[in-house]
């Protein structure tokens, strides 16, 4: 959800190309997507590195630049929540006013929300809010103060990839309860959806930043050695400091998984996997024991038109799914 307040007519002008930008602590991930008629594809894309905010203005490679940017963005101060009102097909305005008094919304936060879904019989709203700092926004137009690329958008890293992933594998579960779970630096996003709309959404305080760092600390390694020990083709077995690292979060995942199936009456088939750890298979196997299902990590890019990626993004393509997302959430103003 875009964080900018825009008017009805500005939402009007949807360009047909956009940059998205996850602002990730561990590195900013870039992709240019150009939505033609039939498809969206993908013309540059690049894994740099984290934005040093002492170096001024943000200097973009010649081929990552275009007029518009969709920015992507978390923090421990961003608040993400699936809220129950009372009563259903009230006006915007008036059920704005009633979630910012139900989510204490402060006068230094941003603030959006999307109707999911009216329960008639119950007379009841189930609605999307986020929360964010101002002081984020501020940044954003920091980074990008002068177009190319103007900011055209903010919002929530974690529902920025949750956008990518309803153009994805998404897009066919209907019928299906699955939970998505996706990884950052320093936390992880997870959503449960019960035929395709969200039914719990919580953030956690675990990250990929927070595993290396354990591996330096237990094993003595430096950071890129630490790194090496997480890629696709590493020997080294990380089993055991990654479970103990991920239990809580574990216990917590299955919590609130048999939370979901007893108030929605199904069970949970299948978790996606997507962020920086959705490329260590030691977290997928994890996340698969401990649910007692198949946790699959996905690929942002599947449902795009792709060019020869370059090196930097090869292996690791789960990271984009929030750089995508908010770039494809423009489109889906059209």
């Amino acid at each position: 959800m875009n964080l900018f307040k825009q008017s009805a007519a500005a939402r009007r002008r949807v360009p047909n190309e956009v940059l998205g930008v996850d602002l990730g602590a561990a590195g900013v991930k870039v992709v240019r997507l150009r939505k033609g008629k039939e498809h969206i594809a993908v013309v540059a894309a690049d894994l740099l590195p984290p934005l040093d905010t002492t170096a001024g203005q943000w200097v973009l490679p010649p081929k990552l630049i275009t007029n518009y940017a969709a920015v992507a963005l978390s923090g421990p101060q961003h608040v993400v929540r699936l809220v129950t009102v009372p009563g259903v097909g009230e006006s915007e305005a008036a059920l704005a006013a009633k979630l910012q008094d139900m989510v204490k919304v402060e006068s230094a936060q941003r603030f959006a929300f999307r109707v999911l879904r009216a329960v008639p019989g119950k007379r009841e709203t189930m609605v999307l809010t986020v929360a964010m700092p101002e002081t984020e926004v501020k940044r954003v137009l920091e980074v990008l103060p002068h177009g190319p690329p103007a900011a055209l958008s903010v919002e929530y890293a974690g529902l920025a990839a949750l956008t990518a992933f309803f153009q994805g594998p998404g897009s066919d579960l209907y019928e299906e309860a699955v939970c998505f779970i996706e990884t950052g630096a320093t936390s992880t996003f997870v959503a449960f959806l019960n035929k395709n709309v969200p039914v719990l959404i919580r953030t956690m305080e675990l990250g990929g930043e927070k595993l290396v760092s354990n591996l330096q600390a237990q094993w003595g390694l430096d950071r890129e050695t630490a790194l090496g020990t997480l890629g696709q083709g590493a020997t080294i077995d990380i089993s055991q400091p990654l479970h103990e690292l991920a239990a809580p979060f574990l216990r917590q995942l299955s919590i609130s998984r048999d939370f979901v199936e007893r108030q929605e009456g199904c069970r949970i088939s299948r978790v996606f996997l997507s962020g920086g750890l959705s490329q260590v298979k030691q977290w997928g196997q994890a996340i698969q024991d401990s649910m007692g299902v198949q946790a699959l990590a996905w690929d942002p890019f599947e449902a795009l038109q792709i060019p020869e990626l370059p090196e930097t993004v090869m292996g690791q393509s789960g990271r984009f799914a929030s750089a995508i997302g908010a770039a494809l959430a423009i489109f889906e103003e059209a």
